[in-house]
């Protein structure tokens, strides 16, 4: 009885369970799960069949093999066959039918445009990688010296991409004119140009921009505030993530930044006298010569005597606080209230029984003592109450 024929494992034996046979050593255990058989008996077992034997594994790999090899001797001895569909047929009135066919001609048409796609594709990916952006290492170390860093400024000028008057800052997105691409951006983006009646430059500006963006990676909004990034996309894909799709210019630095690309000067007041133009400039030191510091020293006092402020003084400015009190009545309360709690004034207090008046002459009497037991018993009722509403657990109208 061989190996194979073995279908009840016994002790010692090295058996598989999915074609149920034993084996007498390791070696030829693991061998057999090399095999094709045992493949093919456990993908029978995970479809719930029964194992088949090796004999009869054999016999339909032969099976298998001469139909695979009649059918090949059929298509290579006949002229009846179309390479493009992968048909065989029977005769040669068949086969030119088919070839003269609709369908035929529309497969044979996606084969080509397919194979002209695989032949341009390596062109595309060149020239893809061409425009790709190269990282440049731009780390600064202590040992870095003003030459190198000269030529890694350089180099990443270079390599960096560069966006033409059609192209979007923020997207892929290119357009046919410069009037359209800004159309686009506005649009899609939400670009806002500011004081753009004084804008004088408006195609400089759109490529400086650019310029920082796919040279310095930085976006226009941050302004160099935020963290660093390293490619254009990365920028981009900031901007439209955050809401960045907009200029910096609140603050100072940020609209002298852009000043070049402006002209203000028709904002400035023209002043004529006598039919002949009044040098500005000279106005403006006359102006700037009168000008007097307050005494706080954060203010200008002009001519006419206004002051004029920082505007990030404001919040200051605007604070209304309360004028100093000087009657004598006022004053006296407060000295009362502030030594009313010494030990001294509480036994001089009890001794004499007696409770201050304090008038202001307008008013009339108010007593300080009885004025502060009733505060006492009011707060002491407040405490209660709120004690109390902790306790409520519907929604009851408020009694006034």
């Amino acid at each position: 009885m061989s190996e194979q024929e073995v279908a009840t494992p016994q002790s010692g034996l090295f058996t598989c369970l999915a074609c149920q046979v034993a084996f007498q050593s390791a070696e030829g255990q693991r061998n057999h799960y090399r095999s094709d058989w045992h493949r093919y008996n456990l993908k029978r077992k995970v479809v719930s069949l029964p194992p088949v034997t090796s004999e009869q594994f054999n016999s339909k790999t032969e099976a298998r093999e001469m139909k695979e090899a009649e059918v090949k001797k059929v298509i290579e001895t006949t002229n009846n066959y179309c390479q493009t569909c992968r048909k065989t047929f029977g005769s040669n009135n068949q086969y030119e039918n088919h070839i003269q066919s609709k369908k035929h001609k529309e497969v044979a048409a996606k084969q080509a445009l397919k194979q002209q796609q695989q032949a341009e594709q390596p062109k595309k990916e060149a020239s893809v990688q061409s425009n790709v952006e190269k990282p440049v290492d731009l780390r600064i170390t202590e040992e870095t010296t003003e030459e190198e860093m000269i030529a890694m400024i350089d180099e990443k000028i270079k390599t960096a991409p560069r966006l033409e008057e059609t192209d979007c800052l923020f997207c892929n997105h290119k357009a046919e004119t410069f009037e359209d691409n800004m159309t686009h951006m506005t649009n899609v983006h939400s670009l806002f140009i500011p004081d753009i009646e004084y804008l004088v430059d408006l195609r400089g500006m759109i490529r400086y921009l650019g310029e920082k963006i796919t040279v310095g990676n930085v976006c226009i909004f941050c302004n160099g505030k935020g963290r660093g990034m390293r490619s254009v996309d990365a920028v981009r894909k900031h901007m439209n993530d955050k809401g960045h799709c907009k200029i910096a210019y609140e603050e100072d630095d940020d609209a002298a930044e852009l000043v070049d690309f402006y002209d203000f000067s028709s904002s400035y007041p023209q002043i004529e006298g006598d039919d002949q133009e009044v040098d500005i400039d000279a106005e403006l030191e006359n102006l700037t010569a009168s000008l007097t510091l307050a005494d706080d020293e954060m203010s200008l006092v002009l001519p006419n005597g206004s002051v004029v402020g920082h505007r990030h003084m404001k919040r200051y400015y605007d604070q209304k606080l309360k004028p100093e009190e000087t009657r004598d009545s006022i004053l006296i309360n407060k000295l009362i209230g502030q030594y009313s709690e010494s030990p001294a004034f509480e036994s001089m207090r009890n001794s004499n029984n007696n409770r201050l008046l304090i008038t202001d002459g307008r008013r009339g009497m108010r007593t300080t003592e009885a004025f502060k037991d009733l505060r006492t018993q009011h707060e002491y009722t407040t405490k209660v109450g709120m004690n109390q509403n902790r306790l409520q657990k519907h929604f009851r109208i408020q009694i006034i």
